[in-house]
């Protein structure tokens, strides 16, 4: 089993989400930003250092969801969530194809990667995000 970390990015009330590309396992889904856990290094410390690769900003963890496994059939993972906060820089794609900031309703209908939609379906997970959501809408809508 492979540990993997995700980042559930969240600003003004929605989500960050990016698009894998087409030489991906999930070509053309989305998820959410993440890699996989080095040796030696804590699944925090691999959020932040994913992050900052992928995306060129840094995050603050404000919480650890918790963690699913899920079988592909080519591989299993073990999926760590973290809710992040960005604290410096803006998004820039290096490694997907496309970025969006979504709501939480929009993240049901999105074609999103089977592991990330089982964390953020998990019912213990669903209502964290949705009270991070909620107290972090920084006057938006």
């Amino acid at each position: 089993m492979v540990n993997v970390v995700c980042a559930i990015i969240i600003k003004e009330g929605k989500i960050l989400v990016t698009q894998l590309g087409s030489k991906s396992d999930h070509p053309y889904k989305w998820e959410f930003p993440g890699g996989k856990v080095k040796s030696g290094e804590s699944p925090e410390d691999t959020i932040i250092r994913e992050i900052k690769e992928e995306l060129q900003i840094s995050i603050q963890v404000k919480q650890t969801l918790e963690a699913i496994s899920y079988n592909y059939g080519f591989k299993e993972i073990c999926l760590i969530p973290f809710i992040c906060e960005i604290i410096e820089g803006n998004p820039v794609l290096t490694e997907h194809i496309q970025l969006n900031w979504i709501t939480f309703d929009e993240l049901q209908e999105l074609n999103l990667v089977e592991a990330d939609r089982a964390v953020a379906c998990l019912g213990k997970n669903q209502n964290e995000i949705l009270n991070f959501l909620s107290e972090n809408m920084n006057g938006c809508c």
